[in-house]
């Protein structure tokens, strides 16, 4: 069992259903009836593809489990990644986007703050700015790198 980021566990304590992001955010109980004893309903990359669109599937090769987290309507899906986390406890969030049945799964935000200020329009950040130090995770967890053995070039994201 991976251990819930800092800042997650810090916005778990004030707000357990995701219920202050306002209507457009459904929290669905990911992480349970309980705020004192969090149980995230945990899925695979795999699964959320297919229940995005029918017949979905993903060439990702990610394969430890993730939490879906709340998203705005319209916008990619997010999950949070359930990997090694960085020195300071933040666990990496990827996005999924659909093109007909294909599913590209990417990392999207390197830390659950990133995700809810940028999410509820509190800021507006850049790429490079929400995949700020995105290398201490693929160091920790080869599953990000993507392309196969015989591609030429950087094979991470």
């Amino acid at each position: 069992m991976v251990e819930l980021p800092p800042t997650l566990r810090v916005f778990l304590e004030f707000d357990f259903r995701f219920d202050s992001l306002g209507k457009r955010f459904k929290g669905r109980h990911r992480f349970g009836m309980d705020p004192t004893a969090p149980t995230p309903k945990m899925t695979s990359v795999r699964k959320l593809a297919e229940a995005m669109v029918e017949l979905g599937w993903t060439d990702s090769r990610i394969r430890n489990k993730v939490v879906r987290l709340p998203n705005l309507a319209g916008q990619p899906w997010n999950a949070l990644y359930l990997g090694e986390a960085r020195r300071d406890g933040e666990l990496l969030i990827l996005g999924l986007d659909n093109e007909d049945t294909s599913v590209r799964v990417f990392p999207r935000y390197t830390a659950f703050d990133l995700y809810l200020a940028h999410q509820t329009g509190l800021v507006r950040l850049t790429e490079g700015q929400r995949l700020e130090d995105l290398e201490s995770y693929i160091a920790l967890n080869p599953d990000l790198r993507t392309g196969d053995d015989d591609d030429e070039g950087d094979s991470d994201y």
